[in-house]
C-alpha cells in the first residue's frame, strides 16, 4: 500500500487491485463466522499449551494471510476453504470456488478500509496518542528473496488484484532487515521485528499487518483508576490498575458468564470491544466452545434494542500485552490442515514457517493494537435494565474481542489471564 521498504526494491506488476464491494462477496457472513471460530480455536489451542498465560490473536490477519497464500489458486490445500468459511460458496452466480474465495476475502478486506490512514499519518503515527477518529490500517506484502525466487507472475498478479499486495525483492542478505522495516512501519512501531527466520532456501515471505487505534465513545477518567486486586487462575492475587465508570451499555448474560460491549468514538460507530467475564472461579477456556460467539450475538441483539441495555458499574483493567510470537503451523497441523498445494506460486515450494505477533494496549483514552502475520515459503527438497446497576467487575481472567459490526469480522481477540504481565 505504501512504497518500498528498506533494503527491498519494488517488483513490477501490471495487475490492478479490484475494488470489490461487500455486496459482491458471495459468502461474507459465513466467512466472518469462520473467522470468529478460527479466533476461538486458536486461543483455546494456546491456552491448552499454557493455561495460565495471556493469549492474543488477530484472526482476520490469519485468514487474510492464508487467503493471500492461495490467491488465484483453484486447488488450495485440504481444509483451507472450510477454515476461511467459503466451502459452501455455491452462490447461484456460477462463480468458481476460487473466485468466490478471493472475491469474499477481498471484499471483506476492502470493507475495513474506511479508517485507512494517509501515508503521512502512518509515517508519523504515535501509539501513545489516541486519534480522534478511529484508525484501522491493513497491508499485505510479498517479499521475493534471493537471486532467482522463480515465482509465477500469475500468482503475484493475483495477490495484487485480490489483496492489494505489493511485491518487493530483496537479496538474501538483506531480507531480514527488509521484513523488519516493513513490520515496524505497518504496525506503527508496535511490532519491531519479523518473526521469520531467513534461510538459504527461503524464496518468498508473505506479510500481513494490522494497526488499530481508537478512543472510547465515553473515555474513562484517569483519576478514577486505582490499584485493585486481580485474582489469577491459580488463586494468586496481584495488583492491577482498574479503570472505573458507570455507563449504560449493551449487556448480556448466560450460563456462567456475563458480557458488555464498549463503543469506540467517532467514525461510523462500527468498531466495538466486547468483554466476556466468566463467573468467579471459572477460566475463560472452561466455558463451552462457542460461548464467546454466543455472547457477541446476544450483545448484537441488545445493542439494537431487541432486548436490553443496562446501567453497568464497570471496572476494567488497563494493560499493555504482547505475549510473543505464535507458531501458526502447529495450530493448523492440530486442525488437520497442511499448507501445501503451492503449484500456483512455483515449483517445489513448501511453507516452512507461519508466525503471528500481536500487541494490545487498553487504557483510559482508548485502545491500540498491532498485529503481524507472516508465512515463509522455501524451496523443498524436491491456520432495558432495572435502575439498579449491574456490577461488571473484571478482577479475574476475562476475554476481550475487537470486532467490526458491519461485517462481523473479529479484528483482535485475547484471553487476559494476567493484565499485569509485562510486554515482551
Amino acid at each position: 500500500m505504501f512504497g518500498g521498504s528498506a533494503r527491498a526494491q519494488a517488483y513490477d506488476t501490471d495487475a490492478v487491485h479490484r475494488e470489490i464491494s461487500l455486496e459482491d462477496a458471495p459468502v461474507a457472513a459465513e466467512a466472518a463466522a469462520a473467522c470468529a471460530a478460527l479466533s476461538e480455536s486458536l486461543l483455546r489451542f494456546r491456552l491448552g499449551e499454557n493455561p495460565a498465560a495471556n493469549a492474543l490473536t488477530c484472526p482476520v490477519g490469519t485468514a487474510l494471510t492464508i487467503a493471500l497464500l492461495y490467491a488465484g489458486s483453484d486447488a488450495p490445500a485440504d481444509g483451507v476453504e472450510e477454515l476461511l468459511g467459503v466451502a459452501s460458496s455455491a452462490d447461484g452466480s456460477g462463480a468458481a470456488a476460487d473466485d468466490a474465495r478471493d472475491q469474499t476475502w477481498s471484499a471483506l478486506q476492502n470493507s475495513l478500509l474506511i479508517y485507512e490512514p494517509t501515508e503521512a499519518q502512518l509515517e508519523n503515527y504515535n501509539p501513545k496518542a489516541i486519534p480522534e477518529i478511529p484508525l484501522l490500517h491493513i497491508a499485505n506484502r510479498v517479499l521475493l528473496v534471493g537471486d532467482d525466487p522463480a515465482v509465477e507472475q500469475s500468482y503475484l498478479d493475483a495477490a495484487r488484484e485480490w489483496y492489494d499486495a505489493t511485491t518487493e525483492h530483496a537479496a538474501l542478505s538483506d531480507a531480514k532487515a527488509a521484513l523488519d522495516a516493513w513490520a515496524q512501519r505497518h504496525t506503527g512501531g508496535l511490532i519491531r521485528s519479523s518473526g521469520i527466520e531467513i534461510t538459504e532456501d527461503t524464496r518468498l515471505v508473505l506479510q500481513n499487518a494490522l494497526l488499530f487505534a481508537a478512543g472510547w465513545a465515553w473515555p474513562f477518567d484517569a483519576n478514577d483508576t486505582a490499584d485493585e486486586d486481580f485474582t489469577l487462575s491459580d488463586g494468586t492475587v496481584v495488583t492491577a490498575r482498574l479503570m472505573r465508570d458507570k455507563l449504560r451499555l449493551p449487556y448480556a448474560q448466560g450460563q456462567g458468564w456475563q458480557a458488555v460491549r464498549l463503543q469506540y468514538a467517532e467514525g461510523s460507530g462500527r468498531t466495538v470491544m466486547d468483554v466476556f467475564l466468566p463467573e468467579v472461579g471459572t477460566n475463560p477456556s472452561d466455558l463451552p466452545e462457542g460461548t464467546w460467539a454466543e455472547a457477541s450475538a446476544a450483545l448484537d441483539a441488545n445493542a439494537y434494542g431487541q432486548q436490553r441495555m443496562a446501567e453497568v458499574r464497570l471496572a476494567l483493567p488497563t494493560f499493555d500485552l504482547a505475549p510473543g510470537p505464535v507458531n501458526l503451523l502447529a495450530f493448523l497441523t492440530a486442525q488437520g490442515i497442511t499448507l501445501d498445494s503451492l503449484e500456483h506460486i512455483g515449483e517445489n515450494l513448501e511453507v516452512d514457517q507461519a508466525v503471528q505477533q500481536v500487541r494490545l494496549m487498553v487504557k483510559e483514552e482508548g485502545t491500540v493494537a498491532g498485529a503481524l502475520t507472516e508465512v515463509s515459503i522455501t524451496e523443498s527438497a524436491v491456520p432495558d435494565e432495572e435502575d439498579n446497576p449491574v456490577s461488571f467487575i473484571v478482577d479475574h481472567p476475562f476475554v476481550v474481542r475487537i470486532l467490526d459490526q458491519l461485517t462481523g469480522l473479529v479484528l483482535i481477540e485475547g484471553v487476559i489471564m494476567d493484565p499485569t504481565a509485562t510486554t515482551g
